[in-house]
């Protein structure tokens, strides 16, 4: 079941507990309180997809970032060769995000996502970011500081990795 919001998913006993333990365990929302994430379930979509479908492709006109609440992502860069094969980047798992780039500048998608397995995901899109930066200031500071943080830490190692080619 695809919900519209997640504003009620609290109420839902298979997701609920899902969110609160997602706060206690999860790095990205280690700094959000119980009321900051009912707060920002107002502003998200719940989003659920079989193992092996692509959640987005590379190029894709997307602008959402996502959370993995249950199953696990493999991130896919093509790379140069006339093939363009895909390789791994990355495989993340519950609590993780994902998307942060086209959320914050736009499409298209720098890379692809698909579910390794059954995989529930919270969506927030570009336009209800948007609607919660003009709503909730507060909230919406601690949802930037997490993306902030959250491509600091992927540059960063990114750098580790860069370093070891030069």
């Amino acid at each position: 079941m695809d919900y519209e919001t997640t504003e009620d998913l609290f109420h839902d006993p298979d997701v609920g507990p899902k969110l609160l333990e997602m706060v206690d365990g999860s790095t990205w929302a280690k700094d959000f309180s119980e009321d900051d994430v009912k707060r920002l379930c107002r502003y998200l979509r719940l989003t659920r997809h079989e193992r092996g479908s692509v959640v987005f492709a590379e190029g894709d006109p997307d602008d959402s970032m996502a959370i993995i609440l249950e199953g696990s992502i493999e991130i896919t860069k093509k790379d140069t060769s006339p093939e363009h094969k895909p390789k791994c980047l990355v495989r993340i798992g519950p609590g993780r995000a994902f998307g942060e780039l086209a959320l914050i500048e736009g499409p298209p998608r720098s890379a692809t996502a698909r579910a390794l397995d059954g995989v529930s995901l919270l969506v927030l899109s570009r336009v209800n970011y948007e609607r919660l930066c003009a709503k909730d200031l507060k909230l919406a500071l601690k949802v930037t500081t997490n993306i902030a943080r959250l491509m600091s830490f992927r540059l960063r190692n990114t750098s580790v990795k860069l370093v070891e080619y030069l």
